[in-house]
């Protein structure tokens, strides 16, 4: 029985050899299903997870994560200044953050995000405050995710 199967797996692997080779995905599809993927798990299932998830990517300066979870909008608006999908500066960085729901109404959730910041001489004022705006993604969308970040103010540092 054995020496039976090895003949059958050989010429098993040469079809599917044969099949990859002549068909081979290009690098920039593979990328690109593999990221989708990857956001797919990485998806928040509620507008709040949206938020937790967003003001930790920008704790840890991960603008890769900010990007997955913004709209097209902010996608086109943002995608220049991360080329190497880093957000934020070295200096001050984030230490610490809260987030409070401001705003919550059929399908449209509002947060502020305020941030602590330190440098190497110790903590930095003022705060970061971000206000973002979350949205359920449409129905028709091809999206990795359920809920999209459709606004994104920051105020104005004013120091205290």
């Amino acid at each position: 029985m054995r020496a039976r199967s090895i003949p059958a797996l050989m010429i098993a692997l040469v079809f599917y050899s044969t099949a990859c080779l002549s068909n081979p995905m290009l690098k920039t599809e593979s990328d690109a299903a593999r990221i989708h993927m990857l956001e797919r798990a990485l998806a928040p299932e509620t507008a709040e997870g949206a938020a937790n998830l967003f003001a930790l990517a920008n704790k840890n300066r991960n603008g890769a994560v900010q990007f997955m979870l913004f709209s097209q909008a902010l996608k086109e608006k943002y995608k220049e200044a991360w080329p190497s999908w880093v957000s934020g500066t070295s200096s001050p960085w984030i230490t610490s953050y809260t987030i409070k729901k401001t705003v919550e109404k059929s399908n449209v959730w509002q947060f502020e995000i305020t941030y602590q910041w330190a440098t190497s001489s110790g903590p930095f004022n003022p705060p970061l405050v971000q206000t973002v705006q979350i949205e359920p993604v449409p129905e028709n969308s091809d999206s990795s995710q359920q809920f999209l970040i459709t606004s994104l103010e920051e105020k104005p540092w004013i120091r205290r």
